[in-house]
């Protein structure tokens, strides 16, 4: 009986780290995605720039708020930051709100 009982929560360590990793693995793949948004549009105007996030994240399921997301463009930079809460299902039955910032600068040539 005590053996059962190591292994459930075994199990739902396991599963909780699996979710966890999960999101962060969609977060970071949406991260680089928004990178190589940035470096390839550097004629793009801040306001064209936070729809075409706002259309990514979208494709991706993030949950990422237009009001949450700041898109400024200074000569030769173009800064975007954003945060997204997240709900993950740690254990069956209990979601748990996790936070992910977006924090993307690239520099351009022009």
């Amino acid at each position: 009986m005590r053996t059962l009982v190591k292994l459930l929560f075994a199990a739902l360590i396991v599963h909780a780290a699996y979710r966890v990793g999960m999101a962060y693995w969609d977060h970071y793949q949406f991260q680089d995605d928004v990178q190589q948004l940035a470096q390839f549009s550097e004629r793009a105007t801040p306001s064209e720039l936070a729809k075409e996030v706002l259309d990514l994240a979208s494709e991706r399921g993030i949950p990422l708020d237009p009001g949450d997301l700041s898109v400024e463009r200074r000569q030769r930079r173009i800064d975007i930051l954003g945060s997204y809460v997240r709900d993950v299902l740690l254990v069956p039955g209990y979601q748990h709100p996790w936070t992910f910032t977006l924090d993307v600068t690239v520099l351009t040539i022009n």
